[in-house]
């Protein structure tokens, strides 16, 4: 018999242009539908979309308009006539629809007949007029539905050539022209663009293959928090006779979205800034052919136009700049390095990955000759991007149709731990994350035990049932790889695990050889909030997660070095990699005699370096100010501090040589990456 196994679920995760907005461009099958368009742009994280009108012209999924056939609705309390378009196409018209004929609505309420076309409706609904004269061949117009899919993002002509996002949402409830969605939008929408009804993923498979982009993985990993919702069932008593002591209702109570992922071993930098802030990536060679943004793009952007005299093709690396001049400091501020994935015409391409910075008309963009290296540059931001995680699960006898996908959306990543011990690789724990929402692949179900039980089915709309596309191995990292068709893993990470015994540390400038372990942690003490709003059915989760105080704290084992041979105070001279410096420090609380209380209180600094060649390595750098932390440096202000011992224990032990277990503070850090890989998400 097959079955789930553990063994045979794979984790991946993307980040998002805007809190909740999950990045897939997909086509999707169109349906019937009403055709609006937007009626005002919409940037990506926006939970809803305004069309342009309300009721628009029905049409099939084929784009013939759907009129009203039959008898002449001859009186007001007609409730049952059929539709066609004037052919043998389905008109796919379904139970819950809203049609309105001339001015009057009318709900659909049972379907039969011959595909569906023979209508029972609700007359005269939300109060309009029921109307006795509407004639055979008049127009219908409809709205959306909630539960209905829409496409966001017009797909005109020729669908490989189309350059404008599309994505697809639920629709959970309407008001006017206001649409609210099951989840926030993960792309920017101009005005305009067409709004259609789809019924399944549909489309080209090799572009949708090519349209995930929730591919990355941590490293290496083999449990998983998954933060599927936790429901509060609260039973709520009522005085009764008939209670018995026992409550006698129960109600749905908030929802909660929190997981997590423990024990990584890092093959690279990819999982690390998601609680400290922004990365920039630059390539070692600055040399090579310069080009220039014919338009301005945004966030979460997978398509650039350049300025003409290019010379770029399919596959090409691309370096764009946050500014006009390469040498300014808003250049260096929002770097990125994206690879040419489709040329769509002559100016215009497709990337590998949505944009992580905004970039103005006219920035610099620069294809790069031949890199050795690439450097990252992980610093602090006030406020942090947010994941996508997808969970995607086969079973055992590996039947596609049996596939179990679920995609966490809004995840910020509120704390993380950095620990590495001797004999062991450098690790990492996302230790919690709280997300806004889930969608899943599980439509229906069909059976309910028994008819003691609600009947026997709760059919359509499932809550969180959502349109996505699996993410399989072949698609495992493949922003750097040509996405095979093969499953053959060729996007995984082929690199070595930072060692232990590749490592260093530093205190105060100083190299400490018998540094037995580290164990850093962060924390930025979000806080999901619930606001009043609709979120749409049966959703009662957050509706944003916003960060609290970011602090940090850290655990090293350190085995003492020589003991110091001029410790008394006529030595002052004393080398700071003694036995007793750590004591001294300690007692000292990182006050060296500033001029005045604000800047005496300097703290220390701390550099933990991890290398696997020359050019390979990860540089933890504490402070993140260059300038703080010296011991010598007595000028330091506020906000420039390092780092500070709140214990030290000597204690008497077992340990030879004798072992102290540090506990320090301090308040920033940068991270800074060198390796092989361009891409950074």
């Amino acid at each position: 018999m097959a079955v789930y196994r553990s063994d045979q679920a794979q984790f991946t995760f993307g980040v998002e242009a805007a809190q909740g907005g999950d990045p897939e461009l997909m086509e999707g099958t169109l349906a019937r539908s009403p055709t609006p368009t937007l009626g005002a742009a919409v940037n990506a994280g926006s939970r809803t979309i305004t069309l342009s009108a309300e009721f628009t012209a029905f049409n099939t999924a084929a784009g013939a308009a759907v009129l009203a056939f039959g008898d002449t609705i001859d009186n007001a309390t007609d409730t049952a006539f059929s539709v066609d378009n004037g052919s043998s196409a389905d008109p796919e018209v379904s139970v819950g629809m809203v049609l309105k004929v001339n001015s009057e609505y009318m709900k659909v309420t049972a379907v039969s007949g011959t595909n569906n076309r023979d209508l029972t409706v609700t007359r005269g609904f939300e109060g309009t007029t029921a109307q006795a004269d509407v004639t055979d061949n008049t127009a219908i117009h409809a709205r959306f539905t909630p539960g209905d899919f829409i496409r966001i993002g017009t797909l005109a002509g020729t669908v490989a050539n189309t350059v404008v996002s599309h994505e697809i949402r639920r629709v959970e409830s309407i008001s006017g022209t206001t649409v609210t969605l099951d989840r926030p939008l993960a792309f920017y929408h101009a005005s305009g663009q067409e709004v259609r009804c789809v019924s399944a993923v549909g489309g080209d498979a090799t572009r949708n293959d090519k349209n995930k982009y929730i591919t990355w993985i941590p490293g290496v990993y083999e449990t998983i928090d998954t933060p599927d919702p936790q429901m509060s069932i609260e039973g709520r008593r009522f005085l009764s006779t008939q209670s018995k002591r026992n409550w006698s209702v129960a109600y749905a109570g908030a929802q909660a979205l929190a997981g997590g992922v423990s024990g990584i071993t890092l093959l690279n930098g990819w999982p690390l800034r998601f609680p400290i802030g922004k990365v920039t990536t630059r390539p070692s060679a600055q040399s090579g052919t310069n080009y220039t943004l014919d338009g301005a793009v945004k966030k979460g952007d997978v398509f650039i136009t350049l300025t003409a005299g290019h010379s770029a093709v399919a596959g090409d690396t691309l370096v764009i700049y946050g500014a006009a001049s390469v040498s300014s400091t808003d250049a260096l501020a929002a770097v990125e390095v994206r690879k040419i994935d489709t040329v769509y015409s002559t100016n215009t391409f497709k990337l590998n990955y949505p944009l992580s910075f905004d970039h103005a008309d006219d920035c610099h963009v620069r294809e790069p000759s031949s890199p050795d290296y690439y450097d990252h540059e992980i610093i602090e931001t006030v406020d942090l991007d947010t994941v996508s995680w997808h969970v995607h699960m086969q079973e055992s006898s590996e039947t596609t149709a049996k596939n179990f996908d679920r995609r966490y959306v809004g995840g910020m990543i509120g704390s993380m731990t950095l620990s590495a011990d001797e004999g062991g690789m450098l690790m990492c724990s996302w230790d919690s994350v709280n997300f806004l929402n889930m969608v899943h692949n599980q439509a229906n179900q069909t059976t309910v035990g028994t008819n003691d039980y609600q009947g026997a089915s709760v059919s359509a709309n499932m809550p969180r049932y959502g349109l996505m596309q699996s993410i399989d191995t072949d698609d495992v990292c493949t922003s750097k790889q040509t996405h095979a068709s093969a499953n053959d893993g060729s996007g995984y990470p082929t690199t070595s695990p930072y060692y232990f015994s590749e490592g260093s540390v530093k205190f105060f400038g100083q190299e400490f050889a018998r540094v037995r372990g580290f164990n850093l942690s962060i924390s930025n003490s979000e806080e999901p909030r619930y606001y009043l709003g609709k979120q749409g059915a049966r959703a009662r989760g957050p509706y944003e997660i916003k960060e609290g105080p970011r602090d940090y704290s850290m655990g090293v084992t350190v085995a003492l070095p020589d003991a110091d041979l001029n410790a008394d105070v006529a030595h002052a001279s004393a080398s700071q990699d003694s036995a007793l410096e750590l004591f001294r420090q300690l007692l000292l609380e990182g006050d060296y005699g500033g001029t005045t209380a604000a800047t005496s209180r300097a703290g220390f600094t701390m550099t933990l370096k991890f290398e696997r060649a020359s050019n390979d390595y990860i540089i933890i750098d504490i402070p993140s100010s260059t300038t703080a932390g010296s011991p010598t440096a007595g000028s330091n202000a506020v906000n420039s501090q390092g780092i500070f011992i709140n214990t030290a224990p000597h204690p008497i032990g077992g340990d030879n040589p004798y072992q102290v277990n540090l506990d320090l503070t301090f308040r920033s850090l940068n991270i800074y990456i060198r390796d092989q890989e361009p891409f950074y998400p």
